[in-house]
């Protein structure tokens, strides 16, 4: 029987930062700006320019729900480990990025969640 093999994976990523340090609001398009800034700070500028799909965004909890191909998904995980801030318009502000979840199916995010509090 022939396994098959996902092609992309969802990640539910929470971004914990200060709402008062930002010079303005945040969008989807300045969460995928900063996503692939973060990416491009490790890796260079050729992986930043990897497929990353910003699929929901929450600015007042900082959730975002990212979709990147399976064969980046090493990549994008280890950025936002390491990634200790975000440049928004000139100016640095600490971020911790948080993975919640990561899978292969995007159905299985909506279950249930294991939050160690």
């Amino acid at each position: 029987m022939k396994t098959l093999e996902p092609r992309h994976w969802y990640l539910d990523v929470h971004m914990d930062y200060s709402h008062q340090d930002l010079p303005c609001k945040m969008t989807v398009d300045l969460v995928q700006v900063v996503l692939r800034a973060a990416v491009d700070t490790m890796f260079g500028e050729v992986s930043s320019s990897l497929p990353l799909d910003i699929l929901k965004f929450d600015s007042k909890c900082g959730k975002v729900i990212i979709r990147v191909p399976s064969s980046n998904y090493a990549k994008i995980r280890a950025a936002l480990t390491v990634c200790p801030s975000m440049r928004v318009a000139g100016k640095d502000i600490p971020v911790v990025y948080s993975v919640q979840q990561a899978s292969s199916c995007l159905l299985s995010l909506a279950g249930p969640q294991r939050v160690i509090v």
